[in-house]
């Protein structure tokens, strides 16, 4: 259950960047690549990672602070 939750939220956060690394991105170069390394930090997060679950009113939930996101480029 933990490692699915993780994969969910990971694959949300990859979702929401594609426009960052399509050809027609508005994005300078270097703020490309800076996107790419986030994106590569998170296909490579379940790496040492050790997601916990906690349980809420609306269902299982990834305790968002059992785990260490990259930082989002501005």
């Amino acid at each position: 259950m933990e490692w699915e939750l993780l994969r969910l939220k990971r694959t949300w956060l990859l979702k929401e960047s594609d426009w960052t690394v399509m050809p027609d991105s508005p994005l300078s170069d270097s703020k490309k690549t800076e996107w790419k390394t986030y994106r590569q930090a998170l296909r490579d997060l379940p790496k040492g990672a050790n997601p916990k679950v906690s349980e809420t009113r609306r269902g299982p939930e990834l305790d968002m602070s059992s785990v260490t996101f990259p930082t989002k480029p501005s």
